[in-house]
């Protein structure tokens, strides 16, 4: 594919690019959930993506670092190189950042952890800014990440196995996320049309 072309595609896909919804992953410990993740986030339109990471994953801080490497390129299928991510070295930092466009936080879960968690189909996510944090593979999010959280939401399974791989997960509440803010988008703009014919 030329250049243009898929500056085309690009300029095409901006369109549908919610910059107002960020995934967050929070000391994640495989760098393939990681790209996974961010994969993902790329195809279905996410905004951008967050990492909250002390230097165990080594990935490097800037983006346009990031987006250059044959492995993260290979490892997202090339994602890495179409949606903005931003790393952090805590939890606290990252807070910090989101706090400053006034960004409501929902975390993912399966278990209570003292949060109210809700299965995934009875959230609300048409909040303007929003970020979705998913934890660690093994320890899930922290108690710093969960205390920032409005409420937390889990995906319902009625299987043996109780949990899911990182990026699975994500991929299943982003897809869901997304469907419901483009919904919202897609309703208030039909009222918004309906009243300027008034």
């Amino acid at each position: 594919m030329s250049r243009a072309s898929l500056r085309e595609r690009a300029k095409r896909a901006s369109v549908f690019r919610s910059r107002t919804l960020v995934c967050v992953v929070e000391h994640p410990k495989l760098i393939k959930n990681v790209m996974g993740i961010v994969r993902t986030s790329e195809a279905l339109g996410v905004g951008k993506i967050y990492i909250v990471d002390n230097g165990k994953l080594k990935l490097p801080e800037d983006w346009h670092k990031m987006r250059s490497d044959p492995e993260l390129i290979n490892l997202s299928a090339s994602g890495i190189k179409w949606i903005f991510v931003k790393r952090f070295s805590s939890t606290a930092e990252c807070l910090q950042h989101l706090a400053k466009t006034k960004f409501t936080n929902i975390g993912t879960s399966p278990h209570k952890l003292g949060k109210k968690n809700i299965p995934l189909a009875e959230g609300k996510y048409t909040q303007h800014h929003l970020a979705i944090w998913f934890g660690n593979e093994a320890r899930g999010l922290s108690k710093e990440a969960l205390d920032a959280c409005d409420f937390c939401v889990h995906i319902p399974m009625h299987g043996i196995i109780e949990s899911m791989n990182l990026s699975s997960s994500a991929s299943i509440v982003l897809n869901h996320v997304v469907e419901k803010r483009q919904a919202f988008s897609t309703k208030k703009l039909a009222k918004r049309k309906q009243l300027l014919k008034k």
